[in-house]
């Protein structure tokens, strides 16, 4: 039951990078502009600095910019990370936080947003999505979206 989606190459070891000529080559591996990439650049500046200051987003960094807390759990958010953190070595580099964000694009083929979706689902990365992984992340989701919301609603 699934589909098979064919695993890309990781990229190589983030470095932050600021030089003009990197911009240019991710403005065009991406559907992004040179402007969208600087403003990208700023943003990630931000959150790569946020706790660890070594120019790089780490998971705690992340949960701080969704959650406003180091120490919140969430499937999706371990998800997410885990598809920006392309070379799997526990940090996002810039390249890999535009590459990752480029799927989001609005000239990003179909295609590849359904593989990127696939990813999210398929938690063993076994190239199927199975059964106990759809159970896993419908129960997680409606566990931590029911509890946030009767926290909400006993909090009012």
């Amino acid at each position: 039951m699934g589909c098979k989606v064919s695993k890309s190459a990781p990229l190589e070891e983030p470095t932050p990078s600021n030089s003009l000529h990197d911009r240019s080559a991710l403005a065009s591996d991406t559907p992004f502009s040179e402007s969208e990439i600087e403003s990208l650049h700023n943003l990630f500046q931000k959150l790569s600095d946020s706790v660890i200051k070594d120019g790089l987003i780490h998971k705690e960094e992340l949960r701080l910019a969704i959650f406003k807390n180091v120490n919140e759990r969430n499937l999706f958010l371990d998800r997410i990370f885990d598809l920006f953190d392309a070379n799997k070595n526990g940090r996002i580099g810039f390249e890999e936080f535009v590459k990752t964000l480029s799927v989001f694009h609005p000239n990003t083929p179909k295609a590849v947003k359904i593989a990127h979706a696939f990813k999210l689902y398929d938690l063993r990365h076994t190239g199927f999505i199975e059964r106990e992984e759809v159970c896993k992340v419908y129960y997680k989701y409606l566990g931590e979206t029911s509890s946030a919301y009767k926290y909400k609603s006993f909090k009012n």
